[in-house]
């Protein structure tokens, strides 16, 4: 076996195989910092925040054949200790055109607060029935697909909250649809959650994550450039202020 590595070799990606679906496979087990495609070759490369969470995912697959849309992928430890090219956009670049559907692709610019899955259902809910949501902090920013019942509430969700700020003056979100036919989420915990299966564990072994942000309270503004601003409380409807 190769040395442990905080970057994580994976053979037989297809190419119906999107950079989203590999983020899903590594989410549970910790921040995933950097992903290359390696698409003539059928391979990607993903780095680990740290070596821990490496070392657990290697482990959890070393006893569970993981598969993705269908097909069987391998998992290894690469000889790469760091990943030196960033090609975050890839994962963009394979959604952009994306015909719509009931999964949308958030990414968040310019985040000064915390995000978490009860922030982002809370923002989200208000257009539909959200059944899921991932969340995964990439080199690019901070990103969370989220599941809806319909497609016509994802479409209506985009339609509405594109190019909004979360908070007032920052947490911008930039949605795409994505190319995800469903959410596979293996745990609920403040980084997933399927709200379809409440049973689902939590994660044992606590993550840090967003450290060092200042805490928003309770009150959520949604602010369209030029445009209305409107205010979630975490305890009422939505009350559109103008």
């Amino acid at each position: 076996m190769a040395e442990a590595s905080k970057v994580i070799h994976i053979r037989n990606v297809g190419q119906e195989i999107a950079e989203a679906d590999l983020l899903q496979l590594m989410q549970p087990f910790g921040t995933v910092s950097k992903i290359v495609m390696l698409r003539a070759k059928n391979q990607a490369l993903l780095q680990m925040q740290d070596i821990h969470s490496s070392v657990n995912a290697l482990q959890y697959y070393s006893t569970v054949q993981p598969s993705v849309r269908g097909r069987n992928v391998y998992i290894q430890f690469s000889s790469h200790q760091e990943l030196t090219t960033d090609q975050s956009s890839h994962g963009r670049n394979s959604d952009q055109d994306s015909e719509p559907n009931r999964i949308l692709l958030a990414t968040i610019h310019h985040m000064m607060y915390p995000i978490t899955v009860e922030v982002l259902h809370q923002v989200f809910k208000a257009y539909g029935f959200v059944e899921k949501i991932v969340t995964f902090q990439k080199s690019a920013g901070f990103q969370a697909l989220i599941q809806y019942q319909s497609r016509h509430e994802a479409v209506e969700a985009f339609g509405a909250l594109h190019g909004r700020n979360i908070y007032d003056g920052c947490c911008q979100l930039d949605i795409q649809y994505s190319n995800l036919s469903e959410l596979q989420v293996h745990f609920n915990n403040d980084r997933s959650r399927d709200f379809t299966n409440p049973s689902l564990p939590t994660e044992q072994r606590p993550r840090p994550s967003q450290q060092g942000f200042p805490d928003p309270g309770s009150l959520y503004a949604f602010q369209q450039p030029g445009g209305t601003i409107l205010h979630i409380s975490l305890c009422s409807n939505l009350i559109i202020h103008r």
